[in-house]
């Protein structure tokens, strides 16, 4: 008998298995959470976000789509709550709006667009709250606006 083909088989069998992942519940939610979860998989529990059927909250990127596919909404999610970047944009794929959460609070700059494209507002906020004076509006046309109810004049 020739030992060539029986010595291959050996050498080559466990680096053949040891390549091959294993998938375990933990693995997949890993993966889940790097790559974000369609927001129909999750749900709301008094302000806490959860996988359905879980009773851990929820951490890792959540999007949801418009009915044409295209992405409308992105936001990271730490403990079940809104924390980093949101992101959201027209069915036409132009941005809509971003903003940032720290620990489920908005914090930081928030920014919208209007579907042209031409900012519409921006402001930002610490601890869930506006801070004064720093809001600025547009019209539809990017000229600036004193106030959000002449945005849409």
């Amino acid at each position: 008998m020739n030992p060539l083909p029986l010595f291959l088989i050996i050498v080559s069998l466990p680096l053949l298995l040891g390549g091959c992942e294993k998938f375990t519940v933990e693995s997949v939610a890993v993966q889940k959470a790097i790559e974000g979860v369609n927001a129909e998989e999750v749900e709301e529990r008094e302000d806490i976000v959860y996988l359905k059927g879980s009773d851990t909250p929820y951490t890792g990127k959540v999007f949801a789509l418009h009915p044409n596919g295209q992405k409308a909404e992105e936001a990271n999610i730490k403990d079940g709550k809104p924390d980093g970047l949101a992101v959201g944009w027209y069915e036409d794929g132009q941005k809509k709006g971003e903003g940032n959460w720290k620990d489920g609070k908005k914090d930081g700059l928030f920014v919208e667009w209007h579907e042209n494209g031409q900012k519409k507002l921006e402001g930002n906020y610490k601890d869930n709250k506006g801070i004064k004076g720093s809001s600025k509006f547009w019209n539809n046309k990017g000229e600036p606006v004193d106030s959000y109810k002449e945005v849409y004049k």
